[in-house]
């Protein structure tokens, strides 16, 4: 029986997520949604993302909340990150930034490169949270440094503003540029102004 419930739920996984096989998330979610009433952390995320998404199942953003909920109650490093977008744009329930901020400090603590660029941004502008501008930058910084492209964004932003940090022309195209080689489009548009400013300056 237990060997027969792992195969399921293996198969699940491979459907919804098309490894090694034709993806099908209509044939994929219920065997998601056992494996996630059996207690399966990363799975109740998935069932929380296709939830979210609309994959294999009618979109629900309030199941995708109580799903996203209990996989990071359990510790899914992922989970508090989407949770926490669910809670900022007000889908599925009340917004509420402090919710979010919450949860973006949980997913940054677990390593999740995306929750720790987000905390970031709520740092430096004071969303759900007293701003705190060093600390912003610090999560920033290590977002940035760990190749997440909207981190590398704001980073070369501030360098070439001077928001938070000395301004550096340098150091403002050294972040910028690497966004933009990652497809970030605003950062290829802010790293052409950039190079303009240095073509020109005396």
């Amino acid at each position: 029986m237990k060997t027969a419930m792992l195969s399921n739920r293996e198969l699940g996984r491979a459907l919804f997520n098309g490894e090694g096989r034709r993806q099908d998330s209509r044939k994929a979610f219920p065997l998601l949604l056992e494996a996630a009433k059996d207690g399966y952390v990363h799975w109740q995320y998935l069932v929380g993302y296709a939830y979210a998404h609309g994959q294999g199942v009618t979109k629900d953003y309030r199941e995708a909340r109580r799903w996203y909920a209990r996989a990071a109650k359990h510790g899914h490093w992922g989970a508090p990150f989407n949770l926490a977008l669910l809670w900022e744009k007000g889908l599925g329930g009340k917004a509420d930034d402090r919710q979010a901020f919450r949860l973006y400090r949980q997913g940054a603590k677990l390593g999740d490169v995306e929750a720790q660029c987000n905390l970031a941004v709520a740092f430096l502008w004071g969303i759900g949270t007293p701003r705190r501008p060093e600390e912003g930058m610090w999560w920033l910084r290590l977002a940035a440094r760990r190749g997440d492209a909207k981190a590398q964004y704001n980073l070369g932003m501030s360098y070439l503003k001077g928001d938070d940090v000395r301004p550096s022309l340098s150091r403002a195209r050294l972040w910028l540029g690497r966004a933009a080689k990652a497809g970030h489009a605003r950062a290829r548009k802010a790293l052409a102004r950039a190079n303009v400013v240095t073509r020109t300056a005396p």
